[in-house]
């Protein structure tokens, strides 16, 4: 693995950076701390001193992106949810439910969100209002993802998910179900598949065509970061030493063994973050250490950074839409700009 550097900015907020998102339009970058406050900053290497904006009297439980295509959505252990534009001085308060937790949030390209609150799923429409009657669930929500074409919601929970679609009068779900409690939920790019993340350290998915199911086991720990790559052909993961990447070509993923990138002796990936454009992955690590890797065979480039903590977990990553900029957040407080600009030479040699 080849050391590289490409720092451009280090924050120090000496509060945990507890998610990481980028906006639709890709231009700018929010992370939330744990004193319940939100950092707001430019999408690119200008980026300067970060606005900081008070949010939730606790801790953002979720971060995504906004509805729109330069806001963000957040829910907390408050009971509210705050639609966050970086354009306005203070966060919008989208719902406030009283002595409850808002677990996860989501949100659509046609205008949609939706929140969770134990066993049930709010979907709101582009004015706030609620869209159709709250969603009721087996057991507490796990994740909450909309389909790419914003026609269906997907809900996790134990024993499998739960599809919603968003304009039919009938308010039955299809399951999905396969034993086990069900967290992170994702949709495939071409909306054909779901795949969730489980408490029993593996990944699940479900081909909606004809059923066919595929049951990824033997992680080391829980998968709590998975992402598409760029065109859809691999499913990057966290949770094991090395970054775990499905094929999701000729014909998907069953009977095949999975790429693997880097790796780290002992030590876990915790969040992975596919290049918007091109075939390679960023991971970060529970011991602080960020590698680029190409899906090609190249060697791995490890980013370096000055006052790198030991034992110190990457906690958000994401690139600007660009591809040009990478953000990191740790558990220390210190948020990371790396610009591939910098660190391009070394890249060609990977």
């Amino acid at each position: 693995m080849r050391p590289a550097s490409a720092i451009a900015r280090q924050w120090d907020f000496r509060v945990s950076v507890t998610a990481i998102a980028c906006n639709r339009r890709g231009n700018w970058i929010a992370a939330t701390l744990g004193d319940g406050s939100v950092r707001l900053l430019p999408a690119s290497d200008e980026a300067d001193a970060p606005k900081l904006l008070p949010l939730h009297d606790g801790v953002s439980l979720s971060l995504q992106a906004d509805a729109d295509d330069h806001a963000f959505l957040s829910g907390g252990d408050d009971g509210k949810a705050f639609i966050i534009d970086p354009e306005l001085d203070a966060p919008t308060l989208l719902v406030e439910h009283k002595q409850q937790w808002i677990d996860h949030v989501a949100s659509s390209p046609e205008g949609l969100r939706a929140y969770s609150i134990g066993k049930t799923a709010h979907v709101l429409n582009a004015e706030g209002q609620p869209h159709g009657q709250p969603l009721t669930h087996p057991s507490s929500i796990g994740g909450l993802a909309f389909s790419p074409n914003g026609k269906r919601l997907a809900a996790s929970h134990y024993n499998g998910v739960s599809l919603w679609w968003m304009n039919a009068k009938d308010s039955a779900p299809s399951r999905l179900e396969w034993k086990g409690s069900h967290l992170p939920v994702l949709w495939s790019p071409d909306g054909k598949m779901v795949v969730t993340g489980m408490q029993e350290s593996a990944l699940h998915g479900w081909r909606l065509s004809d059923m066919a199911e595929m049951q990824m086991q033997g992680y080391a720990a829980k998968i709590h970061s998975l992402a598409f790559t760029a065109r859809g052909k691999y499913l990057a993961t966290s949770g094991a030493e090395q970054v775990i990447c499905w094929p999701f070509f000729g014909g998907g993923p069953w009977g095949k063994a999975p790429m693997t990138l880097g790796g780290s002796d002992g030590h876990l990936v915790t969040r992975v973050a596919p290049h918007p454009r091109d075939e390679l992955v960023a991971a970060g690590y529970d011991d602080g250490m960020i590698i680029l890797a190409p899906l090609d065979g190249r060697m791995e480039v490890m980013l370096q950074y000055p006052l790198a903590p030991q034992g110190c977990a990457v906690t958000g990553l994401v690139w600007n839409a660009a591809g040009d900029c990478l953000f990191a957040g740790l558990e220390n407080g210190n948020l990371l700009l790396f610009t591939l600009a910098s660190v391009s030479r070394a890249a060609r040699g990977m």
